[in-house]
């Protein structure tokens, strides 16, 4: 019991970490072909899973992902339920779960980056095993988002009208400065 306790304490403290500050939400199904070590077989495990994560301006992320995986010749095998926290480029997972083929309750810890996924499962019970995991999967690193644009921020407003935000970007917009001299008298070409 105590360790459940500890597992949704961990969990919540994680999401809860990532409410201050502008963020992207970024949602993900995902696959990945893992490699347990010690495992009888050469043939991987198939998992699927989705991933739900905040992409913050400094890149840190923060968010879960569930999965569930297949063992060829046996059926389905492990549900996991993990948190995810880390940067754009890796991403550390830590969770728990249930191994149908065990019977028996795991506890999950991870490393995932650039196509690549690590880590390891501990089944519990009165022997635990330890089940270590290497693979290649579809998870990428993420995109840092940018700051939103203030509106009061004055180098890309007017002082006489801070309260007004106008997009000024002229690459996709033919400027006519001969309509703009002529009805706004006090207009002058910045050359920007």
């Amino acid at each position: 019991m105590k360790t459940w306790k500890l597992i949704t304490c961990a969990v919540t403290l994680t999401f809860a970490s990532s409410a201050w500050g502008y963020s992207v939400e970024e949602k993900n199904p995902f696959a990945a072909l893992q490699w347990t070590f010690g495992d009888k077989s050469l043939k991987p495990d198939v998992l699927v899973g989705y991933r739900s994560v905040d992409v913050e301006t400094d890149g840190d992320v923060s968010g879960w992902q569930a999965s569930a995986s297949y063992a060829p010749h046996e059926g389905i095998d492990k549900l996991k339920v993990e948190g995810v926290t880390g940067d754009e480029d890796v991403q550390y997972t830590y969770g728990a779960g249930y191994s149908l083929q065990e019977r028996k309750a795991l506890l999950t810890g991870g490393v995932t980056g650039n196509y690549l996924t690590a880590g390891a499962d501990v089944v519990l019970g009165h022997r635990k095993k330890v089940e270590a995991y290497f693979g290649v999967t579809t998870l990428d690193g993420y995109d840092v988002p940018n700051e939103p644009v203030s509106k009061t921020d004055s180098s890309t407003t007017d002082s006489a009208s801070a309260d007004t935000f106008v997009e000024t970007d002229t690459s996709t917009v033919a400027v006519n400065d001969d309509l703009q001299t002529e009805y706004f008298p006090e207009y002058s070409d910045c050359g920007c």
